[in-house]
């Protein structure tokens, strides 16, 4: 539309005067725009969020303000001033504390200094402002074609839902329905590094960082997790390829994986927890000590909410994220070579 057409105009002139920085143009917060003021909030949306997140089941009106006003939604260019170039990169992720959003950042420094590299973290529950920011901005760089990395650990869950919803590759939103993403380019979405062999390497990396002797060790995968029964099993297959990758490379005398499932009710994460340090607990009768390492994508809240699950029983705990390993970025690396020698006819086309 005419308004999207005068937006990227406005883009291609602020590159035009090498304006962008190699940490974007903007932070801002879109939850304080007024098209996204959780206060103005409807019932309608309430009832639409307690239906499709079962963590909201139980909370009031105001408790769900709350919660979404700490997601916030930002975006912008993280490729270094001046780089442009038909082939693009959006980089997307959940979004975590300072120092994680610079961690994650800090890793597409392998690329951005010979692609235009764009970047939306944040869930997306209300809008996509941030996303079509980075768009915008990746076209305005000359891209003709954007390669959209999911640097964020999970395959289905409500996040990878919500992101499929605004690049029009799946017809239900998983919070609100939002403002679809308007491009010109092609769309080229890749498969994230949840189950990349990259990550089955990583993994063993940070539990050997903290081996003493593996004969007398068993491995702890912790996880993230799905909210859905169904889309846990699906991760949960994941997990058991990492840990038997683990086993037969670390010499082990055992791995044990499972998920926290962190966005469920309280009393039904609970249970997870509570199955975990049994695990660990039983194992360590047998005499055995315990590491545990986590798929978590950077170290922070969620890498340190997972060590809280299993403070008291004497396990060595990894704290940081599976992108703070340099395999990570040669896997930025193979995916960005793989998919800028491809071709697409369709608009967007999965991999």
């Amino acid at each position: 539309n005419a308004a999207h057409q005068i937006t990227k105009g406005l883009f291609a002139s602020v590159l035009a005067f090498g304006l962008l920085s190699n940490i974007g143009w903007t932070q801002e917060d879109h939850s304080k725009h007024k098209a996204h003021d959780h206060s103005q909030m409807t019932q309608e949306q309430f009832a639409t969020l307690r239906a499709k997140v079962s963590a909201y089941n139980n909370m009031t009106d105001a408790q769900i303000v709350k919660s979404m006003s700490r997601m916030n939604n930002v975006g912008g260019m993280m490729s270094l001033a001046g780089v442009t170039g038909e082939v693009g990169i959006l980089a997307l992720s959940h979004g975590y504390d300072e120092k994680g959003n610079q961690i994650w950042r800090d890793t597409f420094k392998t690329v951005n200094s010979r692609y235009p590299v764009g970047y939306a973290m944040g869930m997306a529950m209300m809008g996509s402002a941030h996303i079509q920011q980075a768009i915008d901005g990746l076209e305005a760089a000359g891209a003709k074609k954007i390669i959209v990395i999911r640097a964020e650990t999970g395959e289905r869950n409500s996040l990878t839902y919500q992101w499929d919803y605004a690049f029009e590759r799946r017809d239900e939103s998983a919070y609100l329905d939002i403002p679809r993403i308007e491009t010109d380019a092609k769309i080229i979405w890749t498969e994230s590094h949840t189950a990349h062999p990259v990550v089955s390497d990583i993994l063993l990396d940070n539990a050997l960082t903290l081996s003493e002797d593996p004969r007398k060790e068993v491995v702890l995968v912790m996880g993230h997790g799905a909210m859905t029964d169904k889309d846990n099993e699906f991760d949960l297959a994941i997990l058991e390829k990492h840990a038997n990758h683990i086993k037969t490379r670390g010499g082990f005398a055992g791995v044990m994986y499972y998920n926290v499932q962190d966005d469920l009710p309280p009393k039904e994460r609970a249970a997870n927890v509570k199955r975990i340090r049994q695990m660990v607990q039983d194992k360590q009768a047998e005499g055995y000590d315990i590491i545990a390492v986590t798929n978590a994508t950077t170290e922070g809240f969620v890498p340190f909410r997972l060590k809280m699950d299993v403070k008291k029983l004497n396990v060595r705990f990894y704290e940081k994220g599976v992108m703070q390993n340099p395999r990570f970025r040669d896997w930025i690396e193979e995916v960005v070579a793989k998919n800028d020698r491809r071709g697409f006819k369709k608009k967007f086309a999965a991999n």
